[in-house]
């Protein structure tokens, strides 16, 4: 997918913008505060429907405004597609070629986009259900079946939390059947994930960086079993426990991941620099998942991207971008030297492009 052109109305500090870009590598750069993170923050929101920094949608309007507007050529298997966004208090509209669209889930799985951002170095320290959330969407993405386990689980957890808050245990077995049954698909899914990912991780992170240990990512199921039967039993045995407390205590709402460089965990021992350049190597490792599953080559977006990176791990990774046949857009304080002739450079200021 590529994105030929964008037009945004009153998005962050952006009044009016038309800009086309280039196929490949799109190369944003300028001072602190002038924009550049802004503008990929519309491009993540026109392919994914959400924004990588914020929930609250007023503060994606420019400040003297009430409402946003985002408009884009896109370029999908040699058709182009039109697509608008209209933010405002009456929530979000969203249309493809002229038509009103709804369809939220298949709109995101048509136009999707992986971001990498300094605050992405959170994810793997933070909370493990901002991991859960961000591995539900890849893993949908790559398995619409698994979406469906999700939904399922999702709204039975929720009913059985309601009959342990209320102490009402008639319908416990019932809800514990259910939930071991899509709940073990959730896990031999999540798990089926992380292998897949693993022979794209280690080699991307040594063309990335050079070095020689190996990259993985591990998934930790919140409880070890062999089938849903057991699954079942397990939660069965935890009956009196969840009634006192008002919740599930076990199953894969309680699931994390990690990443691991050789047998070093990333939340103990990882350096700032080794937090960021193993999350870009993951983002890639998707990228190429999802290039191995559909042909798709989402939207790349490196926002800050050489910040607390060594100068050789910066060229590997210029090199490498080079390789990819998705259209990337990078923001930098900076413009490189050399950059590919295919490649496009534009220089933010004030949130205009020079």
């Amino acid at each position: 997918m590529v994105i030929r052109s964008l037009e945004l109305h009153q998005f962050r500090n952006y009044r009016q913008l038309q800009v086309e870009f280039g196929p490949g590598l799109n190369w944003l750069h300028g001072h602190n505060g002038q924009g550049k993170t802004n503008l990929v923050e519309a491009i993540a929101y026109l392919c994914n429907l959400e924004s990588f920094r914020t929930r609250k949608t007023q503060q994606l309007w420019y400040s003297e405004a009430n409402a946003a507007r985002m408009t884009a050529l896109l370029e999908q298997q040699q058709v182009l597609r039109r697509v608008q966004i209209i933010l405002s208090t009456r929530g979000r509209q969203v249309w493809l070629d002229h038509a009103p669209f709804q369809r939220t889930s298949e709109y995101v799985l048509s136009f999707l986009a992986l971001s990498f951002t300094p605050e992405d170095v959170a994810l793997f320290r933070g909370p493990p259900q901002e991991r859960r959330r961000f591995f539900n969407r890849i893993i949908s993405t790559l398995d619409p079946g698994y979406f469906r386990h999700l939904q399922d689980y999702t709204k039975v957890l929720a009913e059985k939390n309601a009959a342990l808050r209320q102490r009402q245990d008639r319908q416990l077995s019932a809800w514990n059947q259910v939930l071991a049954r899509t709940g073990w698909e959730l896990i031999q899914r999540r798990a089926a994930f992380a292998e897949q990912l693993l022979s794209h991780l280690v080699e991307l992170f040594r063309m990335a960086t050079g070095r020689p240990e190996q990259l993985s990512l591990r998934y930790h199921p919140a409880v070890q079993c062999s089938d849903a039967e057991q699954l079942e039993k397990m939660m069965e045995e935890q009956r009196d426990r969840e009634l006192q407390s008002g919740y599930a205590l076990i199953g894969p709402h309680r699931d994390d991941y990690h990443l691991f460089l050789d047998e070093k965990i990333d939340r103990d021992f990882f350096s700032q620099g080794e937090l960021r350049v193993t999350n870009l190597s993951l983002k890639i490792a998707i990228n190429q998942l999802l290039f191995s599953h559909y042909s798709l080559h989402p939207i790349l977006i490196f926002d800050d991207l050489f910040s607390e990176l060594d100068a050789q791990v910066s060229q590997r990774l210029l090199g490498l971008f080079a390789q990819l046949q998705n259209q990337i857009f990078v923001t930098s304080t900076t413009r490189p030297e050399k950059l590919d002739t295919k490649s496009c450079s534009f220089q933010v200021v004030q949130g205009q492009f020079i």
